[in-house]
């Protein structure tokens, strides 16, 4: 699916997600849309000017730069 059609189905469901749940709802969207090798550049792009998404690429790369983190000292815990 391409992101454009993603960004034009998140513009029309998320006037109708509660403000207080589209955090959520945008974290869900940016974990889906990186799972699925869309680069954080072009969600960025695709998704300017949108809040929600902007917050959810952010906690995205910090707690995966964390978990990354994590996964090698456990590697180099195991060689040693």
């Amino acid at each position: 699916m391409s992101l454009d059609t993603i960004t034009e189905v998140w513009e029309a469901l998320r006037l109708h997600i509660d403000s207080n749940e589209r955090k959520d709802a945008a974290d869900t969207l940016v974990t889906y849309l990186m799972e699925n090798n869309y680069e954080a550049t072009e969600i960025k792009t695709a998704f300017r000017g949108d809040k929600e998404i902007a917050k959810a690429l952010t906690y995205y790369a910090d707690t995966h730069d964390h978990e990354d983190e994590e996964e090698e000292e456990d590697y180099d815990d195991d060689n040693y």
